[in-house]
């Protein structure tokens, strides 16, 4: 298999990871209404990459990407631990462990590798919990993507199960996702590089906003997502 299906396989919004049953925060914004059309949703998500995503999700992948490449079970570990302590909200941790544990599943049969197969059996005997971000860039680094290109692909294909969720649940016309996921194609690559140069003292940085409301969905009368 080529790399490029590989990536393209990884990043597939079939494939079946229950992207889809997830918004991270974003449907309690939808709930109190400061998210409710296509300039609200781009805005969102534009803020969504810039912090979550690019100093959590980005820099964890490219750890475990690192210690992967040096099939290093002992760094994954230690990356397992902190993302467990540092990804607050109850529902946040949730979805990123149900996440990772279905492609670490998954990649034992589709993306299989040495350090996929350490990972699984350390979150299967209890010595790790199975992150999906790990879980994503084993999965990739061990079929030989590189750092860059990983990134890249896990912010965009990120961006896009949340604006494909965001048509269903404010709801948006399909054009007006692909406008959003356009403006957002030329946001990603700079976010790659922010993550890339980021402190490693920042490393978990959020906006208190975005903790607040993703901790105020799982109170939300009626939800469409997990998250």
């Amino acid at each position: 298999m080529s790399r490029t299906s590989t990536l393209l396989q990884l990043t597939d919004s079939a494939l079946p990871t229950g992207a889809f049953s997830h918004s991270f925060g974003l449907e309690a914004y939808l709930e109190s209404g400061e998210v409710r059309d296509e300039a609200t949703l781009l805005a969102w998500l534009e803020g969504f990459l810039a912090t979550q995503l690019t100093h959590t999700d980005a820099v964890a992948i490219r750890r475990a990407h690192v210690a992967s490449h040096a099939e290093d079970i002992a760094q994954i570990e230690a990356l397992d631990a902190e993302l467990t302590a540092l990804l607050i909200p109850v529902q946040i941790r949730a979805a990123s462990l149900k996440m990772g544990r279905r492609l670490l599943e998954i990649a034992r049969d589709a993306f299989p590798s040495r350090i996929v197969e350490e990972y699984s059996t350390a979150v299967a005997e209890g010595g790790c919990r199975g992150h999906y971000t790990i879980a994503f860039a084993l999965a990739g680094g061990g079929q030989g993507l590189d750092e860059e290109t990983l990134v890249e692909a896990y912010l965009y294909s990120t961006l896009t199960s949340l604006a494909y969720n965001a048509v269903r649940a404010i709801p948006l016309g399909q054009l007006a996702g692909q406008r959003v996921l356009a403006t957002l194609r030329t946001k990603v690559p700079a976010a790659v590089v922010r993550s890339r140069a980021a402190d490693p003292r920042h490393f978990g940085a959020a906006a208190p906003a975005l903790e607040i409301h993703q901790m105020q969905h799982e109170h939300q009368r009626a939800r469409l997502f997990m998250s």
